[in-house]
């Protein structure tokens, strides 16, 4: 009997057990069917269709937009579909509903108003794959948004092109401008405040008689300064040209004519001493509406409301004001009088101070789309020191207040400090309403070399709102011309925006701006592709003859 023959590694036939040849029948079949249906395991959503569609220019608002893609969207996500107005704020805070089986989401609008309008999508494929961007329609002929430049008296007037400095650069003529516009100021608020506390029925005869006088000199003073102002103004604006440049924009421009009506206003000044109460009323309303239609409130959207905030403000101002100075010359006439007058005035300046707050609040909330842009330019850092020394007002009358709830007359250095703090308010009032509250866009310039491309990207005029831009690339040689040139756009402020595609268009360069062993390639488009301020990429991504995807990058910021 032969012995048993020892089964080892060498001599085993593993393929000859049924279970390991069905698996691996079974993994060939499986990869057989990988090489017939090669799209399947990775395949994702497209976008196929929107609508409105991209780029488009309505008349009227739509009643929805629509995003559709080429497969079914996965149920259990929470696929996301928004549109986003010029100040990048939702339009509305409505659930997008699926349609077509799932493949599309539909978000109903409210009515849209003339405007930039961003579609944001944040949706994931059946198959799990994310699929984000954005694109921008357009409705009716909004007007650009307001920029550092359509605050500026010299662009509204077609001087644009002028140098006429900044807010660093103080020169005698810009601090004699500054000088004019605080004794301006000063004149036109007290007098106002003056004449609205004329109004005041039953007044003892030591405060109208204080009043009176104050009245008929401040008359003579407002006169004064705003001939002062206006003639400096023009000077500025007139950058040099002749007389009869100050004809045409006292006519012929919506600042000359508010300097005009402000002329004439002054000329009568003088004559309200000797009118009634219903005269006094209409030029104080016509004068402090002058001066809100002529500020920077005049320049946004909707102006009814700015201007109206801008009126009430200065309104404000005008009581506490000129109801301060009235205290102050009746104090030093008749202390008893000015004790019985300042518990009166108290409580219309706490009225008043709480109006100019409100106002105040509300003004910078529309002049400004967040915060953080009062610490961008110097017209911010003056606001901040006047609500600085508001809280020092708030303080002082606080003391006051308390002095006269116990019986006793307020303290004469205390009024003098509240005086005090009335001329430094009105001193950074008449510097700040000189200034620009949004920063200045500068048009984008970048250009980078490189071995394997040079680029250069041009964004003009680089604010929210139309722009040009214009790409060129420079692939070497050897690479030949781009097959696929793609510039997009993505705010990072707003990670929940996807980029914004820009439709380019090849164009023929003029431009000396050739390299040696390079070829060039040039695009350009214009659009509302940057549709709101702040914090922005833009990506430019070059596929060559060879398939090689080069991508350059570079960040920027307008306001």
């Amino acid at each position: 009997m032969l012995p048993s023959r020892p089964v080892t590694l060498r001599n085993r036939r593993p393929f000859r057990s049924p279970l390991v040849r069905c698996c691996l029948i079974l993994l060939a079949v499986l990869s057989l069917a990988a090489g017939w249906f090669p799209g399947s395991a990775d395949a994702h959503a497209v976008l196929e269709k929107t609508t409105p569609a991209q780029d488009a220019k309505l008349a009227e608002s739509p009643p929805y937009v629509e995003v559709l893609f080429n497969e079914r969207l996965d149920s259990s996500s929470e696929n996301k579909l928004r549109v986003l107005d010029s100040s990048s704020r939702p339009v509305t805070n409505a659930a997008a509903e699926r349609i077509e089986q799932g493949k599309g989401l539909r978000l109903a609008l409210p009515a849209l108003k003339e405007d930039y309008y961003t579609v944001t999508y944040d949706v994931i494929s059946a198959d799990g794959h994310p699929v984000s961007g954005a694109y921008v329609f357009t409705v009716g002929n909004p007007p650009q948004l307001p920029d550092s430049s359509s605050l500026d008296p010299h662009a509204q007037i077609g001087h644009d092109g002028h140098q006429h400095g900044g807010a660093n650069d103080l020169t005698t003529s810009s601090f004699l401008l500054y000088a004019s516009r605080i004794v301006y100021y000063a004149g036109l608020l007290v007098l106002a405040g003056l004449l609205v506390w004329s109004l005041q029925k039953g007044a003892a005869p030591a405060v109208r008689d204080a009043r009176e006088a104050a009245v008929g000199f401040m008359g003579k003073f407002a006169l004064c300064a705003t001939l002062v102002y206006v003639v400096l103004s023009l000077n500025n604006l007139a950058q040099g040209e002749p007389l009869s440049e100050w004809g045409r924009i006292l006519t012929r421009t919506t600042v000359g004519k508010l300097y005009a009506a402000g002329l004439l206003l002054a000329i009568a000044a003088p004559l309200l001493k000797g009118l009634g109460a219903p005269a006094r009323l209409f030029w104080t309303a016509v004068a402090l509406f002058v001066e809100a239609w002529s500020g920077h409130a005049a320049a946004f959207d909707p102006i009814a409301y700015t201007v109206a905030l801008d009126f009430v403000h200065l309104a404000a101002a005008s009581v506490w004001g000129g109801g301060l100075v009235l205290l102050l010359l009746v104090w030093r006439k008749e202390r008893p009088e000015a004790g019985r007058f300042a518990m009166r005035f108290s409580r219309w300046a706490l009225v008043s101070f709480l109006l100019l707050w409100a106002t105040g609040i509300l003004s910078v909330l529309v002049f400004l789309p967040s915060l953080d842009y009062l610490f961008y330019t110097a017209w911010g850092k003056w606001l901040i020191a006047k609500i600085a020394l508001s809280l020092l007002v708030v303080a002082a009358a606080f003391f006051i207040r308390l002095r006269l709830r116990k019986g006793n007359l307020p303290q004469g250095g205390m009024l003098w400090v509240d005086g005090g703090l009335l001329a430094a308010i009105v001193f950074v009032v008449g510097i700040l309403t000189y200034q620009n509250p949004l920063p200045a866009n500068e048009p984008l310039h970048y250009h980078q070399m490189g071995t394997d491309m040079h680029v250069t990207l041009r964004i003009s005029p680089n604010a929210p709102g139309n722009n040009a831009f214009t790409l060129k690339v420079w692939l070497p040689e050897k690479a030949g011309q781009p097959k696929s040139t793609v510039l997009r756009l993505q705010p990072l402020d707003r990670k929940d925006v996807g980029y914004i595609e820009v439709p380019l268009e090849s164009y023929q360069d003029s431009e000396l701006d050739d390299f040696p062993g390079y070829v060039k390639a040039a695009y350009k488009a214009d659009g509302p592709y940057l549709p709101f301020a702040g914090n922005w990429e833009a990506q430019i991504r070059v596929t060559d003859s060879q398939d090689n995807e080069i991508v350059k990058s570079t960040t920027f910021r307008i306001y």
